[in-house]
């Protein structure tokens, strides 16, 4: 009798902790207020569904999808998704893996003729997880001096990839996004599958899955029911225009109802398996090994990880032509959310608060970046010998650390800064999102910052942008050329000011960083890295930036020069 009674007070108490750790109930009204500022008459907005426990319980739309014709955002409204699509592609392949048509650690080159020349073999699944070791073929376009508006045909695509390939270095050990790995995957599915890659889609994955508002948009379509994207401009807005002279078939335009149908697919798969989700939801590998699961890691295809609150949030966002799009997928608690925008502004916050209403007991109930930490007193004086300009050598950006308030603070740009709490004499906690620690080494001539976030360590030097080196710029000036690019750049000084000319480009001004490096004023200059010989004399200069690694441009002597004309 005692063990009845026992096992029945265990069984009451297991049913009351389950009662109390639920979803919740949520009414119309509270997802309302999270979409409140885009509820508006006379400017763009929103849309948002819900998928909860395989039901589609929320679709809506707020503000307008035209505001020309002042069309409203409903349910139906489509939007432009675009890297969210690069999920089909994923999925797509899964399917022919699954039909015994391909394998993921097949060589490219195999189901690609035109690749036959690539000098390194490159395999689906490197391709799939960004590790193809190939540069993105549209930022190449620009480097070469193509213009947004110039036509760049597929064939001049893989021409410009095969050329970059002579040089490439061996897949799979570095992990770089890139467009071109999948325009490289659309291809292939579609000579694998006898159809071309937009047919393929909708036959295998929209139809089944009853995704009939999803569209490919095949050079400016025409699609009903499809949102303009604008982007602000002061108070007002102006029209945003898709570039379409991209070397990618898969614009899709589709609805927040659909994208749930999708997620659905993931949750419980109806025309794929357990095992094809499983590999879809695979964190990314780096030589064979996956990554470490932490925020910001990189999943199949190019979808991320986020630890939110202590649940596991995995997430596709893209920010493109007018649009904003996210899908966040909790497969724990068989939720997920979508929301399409269509004000050319990021919106993944509200999608995230939404969500957060119907799991709210389960999270952690400290919000992110507060857990309690003991901290070292450190004087201004002592805080001041960390204040500075430094440089982000592998991700090519500028950050600053600076003191306000008798704190240290870590500055991204306006209106994006983290303070930095003090652990001990030079290691500090960030106030952010996640783990991120901050290690000073001022022994160091220049001193140096390390960034960690897990097994994630960025190192940032410190520079000034009057040092010494930068007082004869003009030995950085002359003609350089990019065999991988077929392109030349004449460097000179403009005012003082070292700049980047090109007949079918605009300017770009050159600031001085760390030695012998410089960052451009525009797009896709991010990184030039200047190579001397061993008497000193520049040789050329390494070009890095989103997407694109290591580009080589070699400085023309006279003799080279000469050499040429006689020719």
């Amino acid at each position: 009798m005692k063990n009845v009674f026992t096992t029945l007070l265990f069984f009451v108490g297991i049913t009351s902790f389950s009662q109390e750790n639920q979803k919740r109930e949520i009414t119309p009204d509270r997802i309302d207020a999270v979409f409140s500022q885009w509820d508006t008459p006379d400017k763009p907005g929103i849309a948002v569904g819900i998928l909860n426990d395989g039901k589609v319980v929320y679709t809506k739309g707020y503000g307008l999808a035209n505001l020309e014709h002042g069309v409203p955002i409903g349910p139906e409204t489509k939007f432009h998704i675009g890297d969210l699509a690069k999920e089909f592609t994923v999925y797509a392949l899964l399917l022919l893996e699954q039909r015994g048509q391909l394998s993921l650690k097949d060589d490219i080159r195999k189901h690609l003729p035109q690749l036959e020349s690539f000098p390194n073999a490159i395999t689906i699944q490197q391709l799939l997880h960004h590790t193809g070791g190939l540069n993105n073929a549209d930022v190449s376009k620009v480097l070469a001096g193509w213009r947004e508006e110039d036509t760049f045909t597929k064939n001049q695509a893989y021409d410009m990839i095969r050329n970059q390939a002579k040089s490439a270095p061996e897949g799979g050990s570095v992990q770089r996004f890139t467009d071109t790995g999948f325009m490289i995957l659309e291809d292939l599915i579609a000579r694998i599958a006898k159809t071309s890659y937009p047919d393929f889609v909708s036959k295998e994955i929209f139809e089944p899955l009853g995704m009939s508002n999803s569209v490919f948009d095949t050079q400016g379509a025409a699609i009903a029911n499809r949102a303009q994207g604008y982007v602000a401009l002061d108070d007002s807005f102006s029209n945003s225009t898709m570039n379409y002279e991209h070397t990618l078939v898969s614009d899709v335009y589709t609805t927040v109802g659909d994208m749930c149908l999708w997620a659905k697919e993931l949750a419980d798969p109806k025309i794929g398996t357990e095992q094809m989700v499983e590999k879809f939801d695979s964190l990314s590998l780096v030589d064979g090994e996956r990554v470490e699961e932490n925020n910001l890691a990189l999943y199949t295809g190019g979808h991320r990880f986020w630890n939110f609150r202590g649940a596991k949030k995995l997430y596709h966002v893209e920010v493109v032509g007018g649009y904003a799009s996210k899908l966040i997928r909790y497969p724990a608690y068989d939720l997920a959310v979508v929301i399409m925008g269509n004000d050319g502004a990021y919106n993944g916050y509200a999608g995230t608060e939404a969500s957060a209403l119907y799991i709210e007991n389960f999270l952690d109930p400290s919000p992110e970046g507060t857990a309690k930490i003991t901290s070292k007193k450190l004087s201004k004086q002592q805080l001041m010998a960390f204040e500075g300009d430094y440089w982000d050598v592998a991700n090519h950006t500028t950050r600053k650390v600076h003191i306000a308030n008798d704190t240290l603070r870590y500055f991204r740009g306006a209106g994006n800064e983290s303070a930095l709490v003090p652990l001990n004499k030079d290691t500090f906690k960030m106030i952010t999102w996640g783990e991120v620690t901050v290690r000073f080494d001022t022994n160091t001539v220049p001193k140096t910052m390390d960034v960690v976030v897990g097994d994630d360590t960025s190192h940032l030097i410190a520079f000034k942008a009057d040092a010494d080196w930068t007082k004869d710029l003009d030995t950085f000036t002359g003609k350089y050329y990019a065999a991988d690019l077929d392109v030349y750049y004449s460097l000179k000084l403009d005012h003082g000011e070292l700049v980047i000319t090109h007949p079918r480009m605009e300017q770009v001004g050159l600031a001085p960083r760390i030695p012998d490096l410089f960052t451009g004023d525009r797009r896709h200059f991010s990184s030039l890295a200047f190579q001397r010989d061993t008497n000193g004399m520049v040789t050329g200069f390494q070009l890095s930036t989103d997407g694109v690694a290591d580009i080589w441009f070699q400085k023309e002597t006279a003799q080279v020069e000469n050499l040429l004309k006689t020719k």
